[in-house]
């Protein structure tokens, strides 16, 4: 056999090894799932949804047109994989969730426990771990999903917005449940919204503050809005806020303050007889955005009188908030364990 045979022989044999791109994915292969909720419905399965972009439509300007750059599917089934699956069933794309930046579990659902639906999310590696999770007050995580919002071209991003635009962080609630869970003494909490007629007759979205929940990762109650805040305060996880405080005895007129600078410290103690004590120390500072009361806010005295009232005020609201927490739902999402165990190794298991 001629050499110059035997070099092609060999040439289309090695053809066999090269590696290349077998399994590729094209883009029009795949659908983008933006958002998605988890519902338990009636007859006890769970129900599975999901926000999918459609890129054809990614100029159109939401709400004007006609067309929506998202549709939504969804999926049921006894258990929360087993519903991701009858949804998928529905999709002529593989789903991509690297683009989730949104998940809302409808009350019902947090209330049975969402132990089973964090363990299924732990092992899919799909699952961002900078993505928000939120409980849907009143409503279903499908309802949610279903809300237009003017604002925004794929209404699942406002949630998102509404958090960062109130001085809360984004990004960061799955991983501090998971966080939390793993805490000893500590619950796990997750921000809440809910749906409100707005000032037309559409419905629309609103950050309604902090979901709690027990150690068996079921919902036992929320903090409002001004609530949940000062929880942010206590945490150092707050970045603005605006307080407003009434003075009866200059004319009724009320003081708001944007606050802008917030600083927490707690110290715990441990008797002899093992209570313990949990002393909290919150600094901020910020402006004055309003004053319609008689004070002259140029005179030192004056400015004063404002900054005792929010103090006392402060105090009073954070100290009902920690009663809320700890007597009506039993609860500590406050760090105080963690504090405890920190300042206290030895004796914190005790």
């Amino acid at each position: 056999m001629k050499p110059r045979v035997v070099a092609l022989l060999c040439a289309v044999s090695c053809m066999a090894f090269i590696t290349g791109c077998w399994d590729r994915e094209e883009l029009s292969d795949r659908v983008f799932d933006l958002a998605a909720a988890a519902d338990l419905q009636q007859d006890g399965t769970i129900l599975t949804s999901a926000q999918f972009f459609i890129p054809s439509r990614a100029n159109t300007t939401g709400g004007t047109s006609g067309e929506k750059p998202f549709f939504i599917e969804s999926g049921g089934g006894h258990s929360y994989f087993e519903s991701i699956q009858m949804m998928r069933q529905k999709l002529s794309r593989i789903v991509t969730r690297g683009h989730r930046r949104n998940f809302y579990i409808g009350e019902d659902l947090a209330k049975k426990g969402v132990y089973d639906m964090m363990d299924a999310f732990t092992r899919d590696p799909g699952n961002r771990i900078r993505m928000d999770i939120w409980v849907v007050k009143g409503n279903t995580g499908l309802d949610v999903l279903q809300v237009p919002y003017p604002l925004e071209k794929i209404p699942s991003v406002a949630s998102v917005k509404i958090h960062r635009a109130v001085g809360g962080s984004i990004g960061t609630s799955y991983l501090g449940f998971l966080l939390a869970s793993n805490e000893e003494g500590s619950c796990p909490t997750l921000p809440a919204v809910d749906i409100v007629q707005g000032a037309s007759p559409q419905r629309t979205i609103r950050f309604y503050g902090r979901a709690l929940f027990n150690h068996d990762y079921k919902l036992v109650g929320y903090l409002n809005f001004i609530e949940a805040s000062y929880r942010l305060w206590m945490l150092n996880g707050l970045k603005y806020l605006d307080l407003a405080e009434r003075f009866p005895d200059q004319g009724g007129g009320i003081v708001g303050v944007h606050v802008t600078q917030f600083g927490s410290k707690l110290t715990s103690s441990i008797s002899g007889t093992n209570k313990v004590k949990m002393e909290i120390e919150l600094t901020g500072g910020g402006h004055v955005g309003e004053n319609e009361t008689k004070l002259d806010l140029s005179k030192q005295e004056h400015l004063q009188i404002v900054q005792d009232r929010f103090n006392a005020k402060t105090s009073e609201h954070v100290l009902e908030m920690i009663k809320k927490v700890q007597k009506q739902y039993g609860t500590d999402v406050l760090g105080f364990s963690t504090v405890l165990n920190r300042q206290h190794p030895m004796r914190g298991n005790k």
